[in-house]
């Protein structure tokens, strides 16, 4: 199949099965990383615990090449791709997915902002300020934020981000969620939980 090259593109529409041996790999994660891609998870199905495969329907923007490059790190790890579809993004398009993308400089700034008042039964500060590299916790994805990358922007603290579970349907009212695990310095896991309360959705550690 052709695809013509274009500057801004995106992967619409592609779903990806994940088999169970890499339930415990952050394969979303590496491709924000690795390939420099916005990934945005428009719905997903992942039981904790299981030995079922597990699927995502993602959207993939980045110039072409880097897509490309993405797509065939996919296929060298077997994931098995159902869809695949490529379409070029207007400017509003491409201005929603980056809407929630994490420049060095808000990385910064989160550093002199005020802490943030959290409810204590909900969400313990102290468990992560603590000098600890890794955190587990579940984190609601309301519908306000159902089209937006919420991943990437936790992968540009540095992060590297595990989905251990996920519930996310599509064409739903209902809230998502995901069972994430995040590996950095104490300092960015803090950074990466702050942004997530920043944009006011529900954790539990």
């Amino acid at each position: 199949m052709m695809i013509s090259t274009t500057v801004n593109s995106t992967v619409s529409d592609i779903c990806i099965r994940i088999p169970q041996h890499y339930h415990r790999q952050p394969i979303i994660s590496q491709l924000v990383s690795r390939y420099d891609l916005i990934v945005n998870i428009a719905a997903a199905l992942l039981k904790v615990d299981t030995r079922d495969d597990g699927w995502f329907n993602l959207e993939i923007q980045g110039c072409f090449q880097q897509v490309e490059a993405g797509i065939a790190y996919l296929q060298k790890l077997d994931i098995e791709i159902e869809q695949l579809n490529f379409k070029s993004l207007g400017k509003q398009e491409t201005e929603k997915l980056k809407c929630l993308g994490v420049s060095s400089d808000r990385c910064n700034s989160f550093q002199s902002s005020p802490q943030i008042q959290d409810n204590k039964s909900e969400f313990d500060w102290s468990v992560v300020q603590r000098q600890t590299n890794r955190a587990k916790f579940h984190v609601c994805i309301s519908q306000n934020y159902r089209y937006s990358p919420v991943i990437t922007g936790l992968v540009s603290f540095g992060l590297t981000v595990n989905i251990v579970g996920a519930s996310l349907n599509i064409d739903t009212k209902d809230d998502g969620w995901f069972d994430l695990e995040i590996w950095g310095s104490p300092q960015q896991i803090v950074f990466g939980l702050r942004y997530l309360k920043q944009l006011g959705l529900q954790i539990w550690l």
